[in-house]
């Protein structure tokens, strides 16, 4: 009897102990499902994530089974191989999205975009190569701009090199400037009376008008484009803090000044972090002023870079060149600027209702 209910009191005590363990565990079926990382797909899921191969095997099969009229001896070499890549680079997309969630909303959220822009790229194709009726050398096919990419593909290296380090140039400097003025502007009464008509005057004109000015007042056409990138960068930033801190809720600043906090620490831990949404689109809106800085400076004397690219070989008509540079600096922008907003959204995660990128 008594061997009886030690062996009881053991299996008692097993049983607790592993009760104890399990409350401390969390299993992924307690997890909600919007917030796990791994995931099984439902069907409907995974049938919308196929639509981009609709698109693109509908262009590989036009573009394979359609003739060739103009020109009529032309070989494609690119067009084929570039849609059965974007097709595998898609399948390993499909097959993570099959259990990763993020990856499966932002493949669902391109699906159809995906499709749309195949099909748009395929009637481009049948526009030129297929039919002729955009002729050329104004408007090449897709695998003639492939072609260029390619065999161009270093110098379009050394073009976006160029043209990455003037604008990182001339955005560091302006971004830094432009949250310095954005807080002086809103935090002091004696600042904003003395730098808002320079936001007022200088600040809406375009960099470009003032590019020849700053070329002549800097010596240089390269730090005359610096200035202009600056420019560009510096008034966004400097508009959009410094409302978004005058804006302030007015509570949050009563509750630290009670709490005996002095007007820096009121500034630093109220007022900046109270402007963060706003700070965000002041981010975006340098960055899209300095890619139209960027490309207008690279016409006026600076010696390298994408833009000045596709104006010296627009002028020789090479037009397949021309939108092979076009294409890289779609790409370099558009990276750019999801990079951007990627930062963000994890930056303000907190924040509902924000705008995704």
């Amino acid at each position: 009897m008594a061997r009886f209910s030690a062996s009881t009191e053991a299996d008692s005590s097993n049983q607790k102990d592993t009760a104890s363990i399990e409350s401390l565990m969390i299993r992924d079926s307690d997890v909600p499902p919007e917030r796990r990382v791994v995931l099984r797909a439902r069907s409907t899921e995974a049938a919308k994530m196929l639509i981009p191969f609709a698109g693109i095997f509908l262009a590989y099969l036009v573009h394979v089974l359609v003739p060739n009229v103009y020109p009529a001896t032309y070989v494609p070499k690119y067009w084929a191989p570039f849609l059965l890549g974007c097709a595998g680079v898609w399948t390993v997309v499909w097959l993570l999205g099959l259990f990763i969630v993020p990856v499966r909303k932002k493949a669902l959220r391109l699906s159809w975009l995906l499709a749309f822009l195949f099909v748009f790229l395929e009637v481009w194709d049948i526009a030129t190569l297929k039919t002729g009726y955009m002729k050329l050398p104004f408007i090449p096919s897709p695998d003639k701009v492939l072609e260029q990419l390619t065999v161009n593909h270093l110098k379009v290296i050394e073009s976006a090199q160029a043209s990455l380090l003037l604008l990182f140039e001339g955005l560091s400097i302006g971004l830094i400037l432009g949250f310095a003025s954005g807080v002086l502007c809103g935090c002091s009464r004696l600042a904003n009376y003395w730098l808002a008509p320079l936001l007022k005057i200088v600040g809406p004109v375009p960099g470009l008008v003032w590019l020849p000015v700053f070329v002549k007042m800097f010596g240089s056409s390269h730090a005359g484009s610096v200035a202009a990138i600056v420019l560009a960068a510096w008034f966004p930033m400097t508009l959009m803090l410094s409302n978004a801190i005058k804006n302030t809720d007015i509570a949050l600043i009563e509750r630290a000044q009670t709490l005996g906090a002095s007007k820096t620490r009121i500034v630093a831990h109220v007022m900046i972090p109270a402007a963060a949404p706003a700070l965000a689109d002041a981010l975006f809106m340098a960055l899209a002023g300095s890619f139209g800085a960027l490309s207008a400076a690279e016409l006026c004397g600076v010696k390298s870079g994408l833009a000045l690219a596709v104006s010296t070989w627009g002028t020789i008509a090479n037009f397949g060149v021309v939108f092979a540079y076009v294409l890289a600096m779609i790409i370099i922008f558009a990276t750019l600027t999801a990079l951007m907003f990627a930062v963000r959204n994890w930056l303000l995660r907190w924040q509902k209702g924000l705008v995704r990128w």
